[in-house]
């Protein structure tokens, strides 16, 4: 009987310990200004980093992300505007059978650098976002796709809509 309840609590524990492993998170694509910044950006591409952490037993994860984007210039003679990013996310796992839908928001870090290449205008500004996207995969290799809405809390209306493709390890 000892013997039984062992091996029950291995199997009713291990998936929990396994889920709330790290998962690293690699990915880039597409990035879109939207509001008053499409005055000196036009659409370009990012690339991504980040870290989650699923909580056992409920549908959130942690996420921490490092993210960098470069937009195109829309105006003559102005760098093309660049903007770091540290961000911080609550995702809601949506169940699923094969694909996992989830919803993420939370809030980071904008240091945008824009401007006439001989006098740049850097800032750092806090921000938001929300956003939807799906993955796959169990707990080896996997991938993900997610489009956000990032509102960054500038004098002027920054927006970006970045859509992202990547793997999860």
């Amino acid at each position: 009987m000892k013997r039984f309840l062992c091996l029950f609590a291995l199997f009713a524990v291990a998936p929990a310990v396994a889920e709330a492993q790290p998962r690293l998170l690699l990915g880039g694509g597409f990035s879109a200004p939207n509001g008053q910044i499409t005055d000196v950006a036009e659409p370009g591409y990012h690339l991504q980093v980040g870290l989650e952490v699923r909580l056992p037993t409920l549908p959130l994860s942690l996420r921490g992300d490092g993210t960098f984007h470069r937009l195109g210039s829309a105006r003559e003679g102005f760098a093309e505007p660049e903007l770091l990013v540290g961000s911080g996310s609550l995702l809601f796992h949506l169940p699923g059978v094969g694909l996992q839908p989830y919803f993420l928001a939370g809030v980071g870090s904008y240091r945008t650098k824009a401007g006439p290449p001989d006098e740049l205008d850097i800032t750092t500004e806090p921000g938001y976002h929300g956003g939807f996207g799906v993955a796959v995969g169990g707990l080896g290799l996997g991938a993900f796709a997610e489009i956000r809405y990032v509102q960054i809390q500038a004098e002027t209306s920054t927006r970006l809509i970045p859509l992202t493709l990547g793997l999860r390890f």
